[in-house]
């Protein structure tokens, strides 16, 4: 009898322990499928980068090469944003655990160049921090952000002045259209999209109407619209004037505009007009009002600290 309650016994404890076992992965498994289900993430995404994700940052940057950059200042301005959107970077990583760290910024163009050097700086620019990155690099980053681009425009330029005729300008649209998806957006990470433009879009290649809506807006096609009168937002509200919407669904991304400059001196309103052109535009691609910032082409440091805010927040 003795023997027979010890049998009973182990092959109790067995199954309860088979039991427990089951249980335990069924908790762990329903709970990541529930934390994945809650962030509406995709299932490529590891259960320890989806834990960290709001602290893991994925940034790209959009540097709108077109005639722009004619103007020095405008040069002078753009590398000293770079260099303080590298400064915000690095000063994240600071305060991250080593092996915590798994964080990404980059640069992009549309169209891209087709010269090799501009490709090879764009390389260089490209940084992805784990835990296995040297601390060197943490450094290393600022001075790549702070002596690098400076190729990027002399180059530029001295294509635009050997062709003899004007810069073909950014496609930012297309880039929003075909691009932003697959190399500015990350399920895994938080994703801030920096724009360094002046808020004009031109591509000669990308010129589309639909009704008051176009994938365009240049200083004559604003001229041409008549809102140099305090009622221009009734007139745009009104009229449905506006950037024709790139896609939707753009609801796991943060974009901040820098550089807004006015190009039109007989429009008192045109910042305004520009930055409402942007965020309806936003707005109608899924992005929240808070999580994007327009401003304007202000001295680099007051620019420094707008920068540093929204990537902190």
């Amino acid at each position: 009898m003795k023997k027979i309650a010890l049998l009973l016994f182990i092959i109790f404890s067995i199954l309860s322990c088979k039991e427990y076992k089951n249980d335990t992965e069924s908790e762990i498994t329903n709970s990541i499928t529930v934390e994945k289900s809650q962030n509406n993430l995709s299932s490529n995404c590891p259960p320890y980068l989806l834990k960290e994700k709001d602290n893991n940052l994925n940034i790209s940057i959009f540097l709108d090469l077109s005639d722009r950059i004619e103007e020095p200042t405008m040069i002078e301005k753009d590398l000293a944003y770079l260099s303080s959107i590298s400064k915000s970077f690095t000063n994240h990583i600071k305060t991250k655990k080593l092996v915590m760290l798994n964080d990404k910024m980059q640069l992009f163009f549309n169209p891209n160049p087709s010269d090799k050097k501009i490709n090879e700086i764009a390389g260089k620019l490209k940084i992805h921090f784990t835990r296995d990155t040297p601390e060197k690099m943490i450094n290393e980053t600022i001075k790549i952000y702070s002596t690098e681009p400076s190729g990027l425009y002399e180059i530029a330029r001295l294509d635009a002045n050997e062709n003899k005729k004007n810069y073909p300008g950014a496609d930012i649209w297309r880039f929003f259209k075909d691009d932003v998806k697959d190399y500015a957006i990350d399920d895994c990470y938080r994703n801030i999209l920096i724009v360094i433009t002046d808020g004009y879009m031109f591509y000669d290649k990308t010129v589309m109407k639909e009704g008051n809506r176009t994938s365009y807006l240049t200083p004559k096609s604003l001229a041409q619209l008549s809102l140099n009168k305090s009622n221009w937002k009734e007139i745009i509200e009104t009229k449905n004037i506006g950037f024709i919407p790139a896609l939707t669904e753009l609801n796991n991304l943060e974009v901040l505009v820098i550089g807004i400059n006015s190009l039109n001196d007989n429009n008192p309103y045109t910042l305004n007009i520009i930055e409402t052109y942007w965020s309806k535009w936003f707005i109608e691609m899924g992005i929240a009002e808070e999580y994007f910032k327009i401003k304007n082409a202000d001295i680099p440091s007051n620019m420094e600290k707008v920068i540093n805010d929204f990537i902190k927040k």
